[in-house]
């Protein structure tokens, strides 16, 4: 069974300006110090809802997607804005559009046209307040082998360490009952 993790990331300074917005009962996970993870019944595999752009104008917001053996990606959402986006998308790498459209239909155009007009800048990091070493890294990362390989999925781990995420794995809106670790708001 494949990994299949997807959700909307924050800081955790930003919880109070966020935490009125969100609808109650919304399932949060706390990543770490400093990141917070929200999950919305609107939440897709390959993009953000267009309820995070609404949401972005309060703070900046990461979406994450980790689909395992078929890509990872985000988007950095801030203003109603996409600033930056990245998809890695396994199948595309290995030449193989027409069983992307056989595997996802309509969805994968949409898949496609985004990746066709992602804007991966580790610039746009600056906005949560990350340390200058992190965004040199990061910007390492983007400039390297995104996909995987003889060390599989190596990408998408460096960067949930970078960023402090490691803990946003095997989570999404319909795994978050049941767990211990899940708050509501």
């Amino acid at each position: 069974m494949s990994e299949f993790t997807y959700g909307n990331i924050i800081r955790t300074v930003d919880q109070p300006k966020l935490i009125e917005k969100l609808p109650a009962g919304t399932p949060m996970l706390k990543l770490s110090e400093k990141w917070l993870a929200f999950f919305t019944s609107e939440d897709g595999e390959f993009a953000a809802s267009q309820q995070l752009k609404t949401l972005s104008a309060h703070c900046p917001i990461l979406y994450f997607t980790n689909l395992e053996d078929h890509g990872w990606g985000f988007e950095i959402l801030q203003g109603g804005e996409v600033v930056s986006n990245l998809q890695v998308l396994y199948e595309l790498m290995d030449g193989d559009i027409e069983e992307l459209m056989d595997e996802y239909g309509e969805v994968g155009a949409s898949v496609l046209e985004g990746y066709m007009n992602q804007n991966p800048q580790a610039e746009a990091f600056r906005v949560f307040e990350l340390r200058e070493e992190q965004i040199k890294a990061i910007e390492e990362l983007l400039a390297g082998n995104l996909s995987f390989g003889e060390e599989d999925f190596i990408a998408v781990e460096k960067f949930k360490e970078l960023l402090g995420i490691e803990e946003m794995s095997w989570i999404r809106y319909d795994r978050t009952d049941d767990r211990k670790e899940i708050e509501y708001s």
